[in-house]
C-alpha cells in the first residue's frame, strides 16, 4: 500500500511528471508571424510559462525527455530558436552548465531571465563543500516552485506589457492550483509512517523534495 501511495505522490508532484529529466516535446514553428515567442531550457519552466501565457504566447522548450540539463549543449536548431525568441527563460543556479556562455551572449540582445533567481536565496539548499553553488533543483518543492512561477509571470508581464493583465490573471489561477497540489502531496505522503519515508535515487536531485515533505 505504501508503495502505491508514494508513487501517487510522485505523480501529483510532477507538474507534468516529477522526473528530473522531464521536459516537453519539441514544438513546431509558429504558423503565424507576430506571435510573442518564449523559449525555455527545460520542460518544467515551459509548463509554468504555458499556464501563465495561455493562448497569448508560443512557448517552446529546448530539452526533450531524457536530456540532462547539466550537460546539454545547444544545437544549431536551438540557436535559431533562441535568436528568434522575444523572451528566454532558463533555470539558472548552474543547472544549464554547458549553456552559460550562449545565454550570456544572448542576454546582450534580448531579455534572458534565470527564473530560479527570483527565489529568496534563504530557500536555497547548499552543500557545505559547494557554498557558491546552490542546489538548482528547486521545482521539487511545490511551495518554493510557486515563488519561481510567480517570478516567471512577472517576467512575462514586464516584457510583453500589452498582455500583462491576462498574464496576472492566469498566474493567480495557476498559483492556486499549485497550492492545491502541495496539499495533495502532503496528504498522500502523510499516510506513510515517518520511519518508512525513505527514497533511494541515482541522482542527488531530490533534496528539496525530501526537505519539504519529510522524506529521507
Amino acid at each position: 500500500m505504501y508503495k502505491q501511495i508514494f508513487y501517487t505522490a510522485l505523480w501529483l508532484l510532477g507538474l507534468g511528471g516529477l522526473l528530473f529529466f522531464q521536459a516537453c516535446q519539441p514544438a513546431q514553428k509558429a504558423e503565424q508571424d507576430g506571435v510573442f515567442k518564449v523559449v525555455t531550457t527545460t520542460g518544467m519552466i515551459a509548463d509554468a510559462a504555458r499556464n501563465i501565457a495561455g493562448p497569448h504566447a508560443q512557448v517552446q522548450a529546448l530539452m526533450g525527455p531524457g536530456v540532462d540539463p547539466h550537460l546539454y549543449k545547444a544545437s544549431q536548431g536551438d540557436l535559431a530558436l533562441l535568436r528568434g525568441a522575444d523572451l528566454i527563460l532558463y533555470n539558472g543556479l548552474h543547472l544549464e552548465g554547458k549553456m552559460g556562455e550562449v545565454l550570456e551572449k544572448l542576454a546582450r540582445q534580448k531579455p534572458v531571465i534565470a527564473v530560479a533567481q527570483g527565489l529568496d536565496s534563504a530557500h536555497y539548499r547548499r552543500d557545505p563543500a559547494f557554498e557558491n553553488a546552490p542546489d538548482p533543483h528547486v521545482w521539487f518543492d511545490v511551495k518554493i516552485w510557486g515563488e519561481v512561477v510567480r517570478y516567471t509571470g512577472l517576467a512575462l508581464a514586464r516584457v510583453d506589457t500589452a498582455r500583462a493583465t491576462a498574464y496576472q490573471q492566469n498566474l493567480d489561477q495557476y498559483l492556486q492550483r499549485l497550492d492545491s497540489l502541495d496539499g495533495a502531496v502532503r496528504q498522500s505522503l502523510a499516510q506513510i509512517p515517518a520511519q518508512r519515508r525513505v527514497l533511494i535515487t541515482a541522482h542527488d536531485a531530490f533534496g528539496y523534495f525530501g526537505q519539504a515533505y519529510n522524506m529521507e
